[in-house]
This record gives C-alpha cells, sequence and structure tokens, in this order.
C-alpha cells in the first residue's frame, strides 16, 4: 500500500479504535442495567463480546485473503458496524424485555441464569463484534500486499494505532460522552462516525487490490514440524490469559487504593491501553529472521514479567503516595485524578508496554514463512481473544476468590516468566557460539533469560503486602490535614485491628475493631457499623413501618451490619423478609455483628438472595410492603444505576399499591443540588415524599404512591414503654415517647415540594450524571455536611411542615461531639431563655468537644437561677446531662 494511502488508513484505524471502545463501554453499560453488575453477568458479557470478536478475526481474516479490495472490505466492515450502532438501542431493548420475560417465567437462578444471559449477550453483541474481530486481519492484509515481510510491521502499527483509538474512545465516553451526551445519543453519534469511516475507506480503496496467495507461484507450505510456530501458538492463548488476569487482579487492588469511582477504573483502563497501544508501535518494524523475532517476544515477555512483579514493591509506597495527593488543599479533582493517573501507571504501565509489544511479535511467528495471509493474523487474533475469555472468566470466577490476588498475581509472572524463558531458549538452540547471529542476539536473549527468572524468582520469594496496608481507604479517610505521625499513625492503622477480611466475587470485605467499634469495609470503604453508624442503620428500618402499619413482608438492598434487616425482621406483625446483596463475602461477615443484628439470618421468614438489586428486583413477581434501599455512595462506580427513575419504577413495581419505599441519602461529599436532584427522581415516581434523618449526615428518604400518615396507635405498639423498636430507639435514637420521633423529620412534603426546585441536573439510565458529578464531589470535596443539613432544616422551616424545632433540637443535641448541632440548641435557648434544658444540653455538648469552660459558665448561670426561683433543677443532682 502506497505510504500516503497507508497513512490514511491508519488514522482511520485509531478512529475504528475509538468507535469499538466507546460502542463497548455504552453496550456494557446497557447490558449491566438488565442483567446486573454482579462478576457472573460481567463475565458473561465480557466473554460474549471477546468471542465475537475472535470469530470475526477468524472468518475475515480468510476472506481477506480471497477478497481482491481487502482495503475496500474494510471500508464495508465499518459501514455495517455503523448500521448495527444505529440500531442497537432497540436491539438491546428487545434483549432486555426478553431477558425479564424469561427469566422472571421460568424463576431461572444459578447456571442456567448465567447460560441465558451468556445467550442473550452473545445473541445482542455477535453481529457487529464480529464485523469488528474481522477489520485487523482485513486491513493488515491490505497493508501487507505480497509482501510477507511486511506482516510485523502492519500488524504492528495497525494494532497499536487502533489500541491508542481505543484508549482516546475510553477517556472520551469516561469523560465526556456518558455524562454530558447519555448513552443512546453517544451511540448514534459513534454510528455516524462509523458510516463516515467505512465511506472514507471504500472511496479510498476502490482502485487498490492484492493478488489471491492461493494462486502465487511456487506457495510455500512450511515445514509439517515447527517447534517455534507450534509454541508461538499456545503462547497468543497463554500471554493473553496472563494479561487479563493481571488486568483484574490490578483493578482490585488499585481500587482499594485510589478508590472505586467510575473515573479510578477508567484511569486504569486508559493507562493499560496506553501501554499496549506504544507497545505494539514499539515493535512495528520489518520483519527479519524467526530467531530475532523470537528473541524480541523473549525479551517483552521478559518485561511483562519483571514490570507486573514491580507492583510488590511500589504498592508499600502507593498509600503514602495518595495521602500526600490529599494533603495538598488547593489541588481540585482534575489535578488529583491527573496524579493518581501517576500512581496507576507506576503499576500497569510498564508490563502493558510488553503486553503490546508480545501480540504482533508472537503473531509474525506464527504465520507462513513466504506468504502474505490474513488469515495468519485472523488465527493469532482469534487464540489471543481465546486466552482473554479464560484468563477473564477464571480469574473473575476463581482464582481471586480461592486464591487471593497477591497468588493470582503471582500465577501470572510464573506464566510470563516461563514464556520469556521458552522463546529465549528456542531463538538460541542451534545458534553457534561467536558467530554474527549470535552476536545480534545475545543481548536480547540473555536479557530475556535474566527477566525471566526474576519474573519467577519474584513469584516464588517476593514479599507479599500487607492487608491492613491496602484496606485504608486513603482516599476517603486522609482528607484531614496530617502531621508525619498522624500519618504513620494513619498507615499502620494505630489503635485497630483487622478481625477478618475476604476477597469476594465482587469486592474485597474486612472487618475491624478499635475503640470506637466494629465495622464492616468494602474495598476499603465504612459500609456499616456497629456504633457511628447505628442511628441510621436502625432509623433507615423504622421509617418505612412507622409509616406504614401492620408491614407483614419487606425486602432490603443491601445487608451491611444486618442491623437494618434486624429491624424490619422485628416488627410485630412481619412474616417475610428478603435481603439482596451483591456481595457473598458480605453475609459470611454476619456472625461478627450478631451482638448488634440478633443472628437476623437465623431468623423464620428471613432469606438473603445473592444478586444485583436491579436483576433481582425485575425478575422478582413478589410484592412487598415495604423495601429499603441502603446502597453505598453514589460516588462508586455501578452505584447511581439505583438512583435513576428507572429504578424507582422497578421498586414501585415491587411494592404494593400502599406500600412504602425507604431511600438513603448520605450528605457528606453531597452538595444541596445533587440531594435535590436524587429527591425530584424519588418524586417523579413516587408522588408523595418525606425526608427524615438517623444521623445528621445522612437522610432517610420515605416515599408512597399513597398519602402517608401516622397512626398514634401504631407508634405507641412500635415506641411506647413496652413497643417493639423501645429499647433500640432509646439508646440509639433517643426516643422515649412515641411523639419524640417526630423530631427526626426534616422536610414533609411541602418542604420536599420547595427542595426540588434547586435540583440542577437530571439523572437516569441514559444519562447518569450522578455517577459523575458524585465522582468529582468525592475528588474535590468543599462541601461542608453541616452546611447542607441546615439548609434542608431552614427549607422545612419555611415550608412549615419539618419537625417541631424543640424536638428537632432534642434529637439532634445527642450528638455531644457534633459542634454543627450547637446552632439549633443556642436558637432554642435564646427563643427560650428561662428552659433550663436547652442551657443544659448546650454545656452538655460544650464538654463533649472539650470546652470546659463555657460549659462550666452555662451549668452555673443555670445554677443560680433555678436557686433564685427555688426551682427543682437548681440542685445539680437533678440534672441529667
Amino acid at each position: 500500500m502506497r505510504s500516503r494511502s497507508a497513512l490514511a488508513y491508519s488514522f482511520l484505524f485509531f478512529l475504528s479504535g475509538a468507535t469499538g471502545l466507546v460502542y463497548q463501554l455504552l453496550w456494557v453499560r446497557v447490558l449491566y442495567q438488565s442483567f446486573g453488575s454482579t462478576i457472573q453477568s460481567i463475565t458473561t458479557v465480557v466473554a460474549a463480546y471477546m468471542g465475537g470478536l475472535g470469530l470475526g478475526a477468524w472468518l475475515f481474516g480468510r476472506v481477506a485473503d480471497r477478497h481482491p479490495r481487502p482495503a475496500a472490505l474494510y471500508g464495508w466492515l465499518e459501514v455495517a458496524i455503523g448500521v448495527f450502532g444505529i440500531i442497537s438501542p432497540l436491539v438491546l431493548g428487545l434483549a432486555h424485555r426478553l431477558y425479564i420475560g424469561v427469566a422472571g417465567a421460568l424463576d431461572l437462578a444459578g447456571g442456567a441464569s448465567i447460560a441465558l444471559r451468556f445467550g442473550l449477550a452473545a445473541l445482542v453483541l455477535l453481529i457487529p463484534t464480529t464485523l469488528m474481530g474481522g477489520t485487523l486481519p482485513v486491513l493488515t492484509r491490505a497493508f501487507m500486499g505480497d509482501d510477507r515481510a511486511q506482516l510485523k510491521p502492519s500488524l504492528g502499527r495497525l494494532y497499536g494505532l487502533n489500541t491508542l483509538g481505543a484508549m482516546a474512545g475510553t477517556a472520551l465516553a469516561g469523560f465526556f460522552l456518558i455524562e454530558y451526551v447519555g448513552v443512546r445519543a453517544s451511540l448514534w453519534a459513534t454510528a455516524a462516525l462509523n458510516l463516515a469511516i467505512g465511506a472514507a475507506a471504500i472511496l479510498l480503496g476502490g482502485e487498490q487490490s492484492v493478488p489471491d496467495p492461493a494462486r502465487q507461484p511456487g506457495e510455500h507450505q512450511g515445514s509439517a514440524r515447527d517447534p517455534l510456530r507450534t509454541l508461538a501458538l499456545v503462547l497468543l492463548g497463554l500471554t493473553a490469559f496472563a494479561s487479563l488476569l493481571n488486568e483484574i487482579a490490578w483493578t482490585r487492588v488499585l481500587v482499594m487504593i485510589v478508590g472505586g469511582s467510575t473515573y479510578a477504573f477508567t484511569l486504569i483502563l486508559l493507562v493499560f491501553l496506553l501501554g499496549i497501544g506504544f507497545g505494539s508501535v514499539f515493535v512495528a518494524r520489518r520483519s527479519g529472521p524467526r530467531t530475532d523475532t523470537a528473541a524480541s517476544a523473549a525479551l517483552a515477555q521478559g518485561v511483562t514479567g519483571v514490570g507486573a512483579a514491580a507492583l510488590f514493591v511500589f504498592l508499600s509506597f502507593l498509600p503514602a503516595y495518595i495521602i500526600a495527593v490529599f494533603q495538598i488543599p488547593s489541588l481540585g479533582a482534575g489535578g488529583r485524578l491527573l496524579l493518581m493517573g501517576l500512581a496507576v501507571g507506576a503499576v500497569v504501565l510498564v508490563p502493558a508496554l510488553g503486553m503490546g509489544m508480545t501480540f504482533p511479535l508472537l503473531a509474525d511467528l506464527t504465520a507462513r514463512d513466504r506468504e502474505a495471509r490474513g488469515a495468519d493474523v485472523g488465527v493469532a487474533y482469534a487464540l489471543n481473544t481465546i486466552g482473554s475469555i479464560l484468563g477473564a472468566v477464571l480469574t473473575g470466577f476463581l482464582l481471586v476468590v480461592i486464591l487471593g490476588t497477591q497468588t493470582t498475581l503471582r500465577v501470572g509472572l510464573v506464566i510470563n516468566g516461563l514464556a520469556a524463558l521458552a522463546l529465549a531458549w528456542v531463538a538460541a538452540r542451534g545458534i553457534a557460539e561467536g558467530s554474527s547471529e549470535d552476536r545480534r542476539l545475545r543481548v536480547r536473549v540473555l536479557g530475556a533469560g535474566v527477566l525471566g527468572i526474576l519474573a519467577i524468582i519474584a513469584a516464588a520469594a517476593a514479599p507479599g503486602w500487607s492487608t491492613r496496608l491496602i484496606d485504608l481507604g486513603p482516599t476517603i479517610y486522609a482528607r484531614t490535614k496530617m502531621d508525619a505521625g498522624q500519618r504513620r499513625a494513619f498507615l499502620d492503622h494505630h489503635g485497630s485491628r483487622q478481625v477478618a477480611f475476604a476477597e469476594g466475587w465482587n469486592a474485597t470485605v474486612s472487618v475491624w475493631e478499635s475503640d470506637f467499634g466494629r465495622s464492616l469495609r468494602v474495598n476499603g470503604k465504612v459500609d456499616a457499623s456497629d456504633r457511628g453508624d447505628m442511628g441510621t442503620q436502625i432509623m433507615i428500618g423504622l421509617a418505612p413501618i412507622a409509616a406504614r402499619p401492620g408491614a407483614a413482608s419487606a425486602l432490603v438492598i443491601g445487608y451491611g451490619s444486618g442491623v437494618t434487616a434486624r429491624i424490619l425482621a422485628a416488627t410485630p406483625g412481619m412474616t417475610r423478609v428478603r435481603i439482596i446483596e451483591i456481595e457473598p463475602a458480605v453475609l459470611a461477615m454476619d456472625s461478627l455483628f450478631h451482638h448488634v443484628n440478633g443472628g437476623v439470618l437465623a431468623r423464620p421468614g428471613v432469606s438473603a438472595v445473592v444478586d444485583d438489586a436491579r436483576s433481582a428486583l425485575q425478575l422478582s413477581r413478589d410484592r412487598f410492603d415495604v423495601i429499603v434501599s441502603e446502597p453505598s455512595n453514589p460516588w462508586i462506580a455501578g452505584i447511581a444505576t439505583l438512583y435513576t427513575p428507572e429504578f424507582f419504577r422497578i421498586v414501585r413495581a415491587r411494592l404494593v399499591d400502599d406500600g412504602v419505599f425507604c431511600q438513603w441519602i448520605q450528605l457528606y461529599q453531597m452538595p444541596l443540588p445533587i440531594v435535590a436532584g436524587i429527591v425530584r427522581n424519588l418524586r417523579e415516581v413516587f408522588p408523595h415524599v418525606e425526608l427524615w434523618f438517623g444521623e445528621s449526615h445522612d437522610l432517610t428518604l420515605i416515599a408512597s404512591p399513597r398519602a402517608i400518615t401516622y397512626d398514634p396507635a401504631w407508634l405507641k405498639q412500635l415506641f411506647g414503654p413496652t413497643g417493639a423498636m423501645n429499647e433500640l430507639g432509646r439508646e440509639w435514637l433517643f426516643i422515649d415517647a412515641p411523639e419524640q420521633y417526630f423530631g427526626r423529620l426534616v422536610l414533609g412534603e411541602k418542604g420536599v415540594t420547595r427542595l426540588v426546585e434547586r435540583a440542577r441536573f437530571r439523572h437516569s439510565d441514559d444519562r447518569p450524571r450522578l455517577e459523575f458529578v458524585a465522582a468529582r464531589r468525592f475528588l474535590d470535596p468543599g462541601t461542608i455536611t453541616a452546611a447542607v443539613f441546615d439548609s434542608l432544616v431552614q427549607i422545612g422551616l419555611a415550608s412549615g411542615d419539618g419537625g417541631p424545632p424543640s424536638l428537632l433540637a432534642g434529637a439532634l443535641a445527642v450528638r455531644r461531639t457534633d459542634a454543627a448541632v450547637l446552632r439549633y440548641v443556642a436558637a432554642l435557648r435564646s427563643a427560650q431563655p428561662y428552659a433550663a434544658e436547652w442551657t443544659v444540653r448546650e454545656a452538655a455538648i460544650r464538654l463533649g468537644l472539650g470546652d470546659t469552660t463555657t460549659a462550666g459558665l452555662l451549668l452555673t448561670s443555670v445554677l443560680a437561677r433555678g436557686r433564685e426561683a427555688g426551682a427543682p433543677w437548681g440542685t445539680p443532682c437533678c440534672w441529667q446531662v
């Protein structure tokens, strides 16, 4: 192919790589909304996607050899991909309805459900991915012409540019398209770009033709036994297996350190693709003797192995580095992302370069000696894809869960090390010492041998990292200013001990214990505890049952410590409680919280389902009186799908006509417009919404299709002296009488209407803005939680349907170490100067904050006024501070 045409096609293939990754991210996102985001769903969708790529490479590699104008054929493939892109929203919608209909009607679970998901994913993705898989061997065939020596440079150049294009597509989708354009419009825009690529390729390739290799004179079939080709074929699959193994294991570890936001996953994928792309372009040189190629492939695998082994060294420094990044107050979200990208690059970039170098080199070794064949490229790509599929399936389902991330990475090191040694041995075999060939290969062969041995030694002897070290959550808990001693104490988990640690299918789960109680961590973030979160955990269960007298059935999304499930199961008249938990390892930690959850999983009528909430609710035909949703924070990738109107409609379909839905919302790192946006989504589906609180940094939304009313007799049955919730209500919410429950009301329906007016963005399945906005707020926290709560209280006071001010202040005043509460108590003390209660409560808070001077003055004034009036509270022994 002429140089100008080659340059044009190279640019087109770069764009093709970008569209391919955009499609992948968008299609997979839509399928997850139907199938759920469990490891089973993710793996089946990825396997179906990769399977189509491999099939397309194998099939169209053969077609390209018989086609007179493969460059034009490439153009038609791009056009066909674009056509499918246009209709893909319709096809994905049909697949969604088919899955819900079949799986729901047949009540499929376990292996049958996985088989259905894989079958539907394959049915939807087979056509476009087969077409995508065919583009590489077809265009490589066009680049080679009839010159076999052009295979490696053509393949290396095209594969590298396509991968760099994929990196650009990842950035475009992950930072812009999904949030601002939306899934559907992005699919159509990408399809339009594919059509333009195809039209340009057809126009350029109309006059170009290549000879059919099947008709070339002097065709050479090659030797029957070729050890080097056989080894290369095997290693195409094995090294791809190791690459996917490494990618999954790296992601599991890095998410623990850089956080689990959508931007963190995008960063990891960006750096991975960057390394592969540049590695492939680096080896895009004219093919030389096969021994040279084998030596280069050996060195590439050596670099991959040693680069991957460096994680065991770098990991001990990464938490301290991330702490330093979050200690710079002037940095915004973009700056922190950039610096976190450097940390990811230190782990991923070097081994990814080696992986990118490996594929073109091994593909060159598998091709026939004297023929320029697209079929050889197709076979190489298909084998590489098969290895990738096995790597994704075995690592996700088995290796990480059974062996753990560290041992899984060591398996990858062994594969890379052995591959380097095997290729080095084959390259050096039969080379006479001191010959020109020996001098040409010596450095690469020896280098590969040394690096391969080092990789194997690292697999066996490299010191492992402490599970305490990776379970710090530095992006979450290292935001306050620290001196050197405080940083050291933080890194050492000073005053805490790790009670349990488990790497589950979907997340890493641990339990920690300290003077502040016992906490459950998921990917390094505290999601439940037996002390600090108890008020919220209890309130999330109490709020919906207080609003729904006589509830007999309930469903809980997210198990956590099990406290909310306990509240629901202990409700008078409750006969059925179902728990949906995506991570089995969370349920496995249940026994460590029996002291607060009462062993709820063993109670009659209580059951647990391991599944994604959206999938489980869509497949179920059961209806419930109460549904509680307490997922993790919306800045975590995938969680924001539980805050869309589409999800709330799914929930409403599973509620009885007068049922009540309860949604937890965090206030930390969430400005008021975001909170208002979530509430607006809920109001679009449920006409009646109220806002309550358990702790001042957490909100509890309750919603119902019918007007929410409260039965005094039912509240007395719950909170009265002999009520089912009396003990827990008194201990954790300080509710001594049924009427005190309303001290936790922040906004009634009028207040919610005012709040919704402050919403500044829309969040939906098609435009999941919350996932990105919340992630940026997480990286660039500037919102003061107390200020958001104060704003909500002011809205409630202005609307006139919030909780009574005295009850609200009383509910808040129990937080004796929270300075934000002082304004509420001080306001009531000023409004009621002769009511000693508020002066005493303020003194108690001052004492809790260590301000003994002010507390003493306040108590002295109370004592003096009491003595003057002869009131009984003028005697200190009568105070209950």
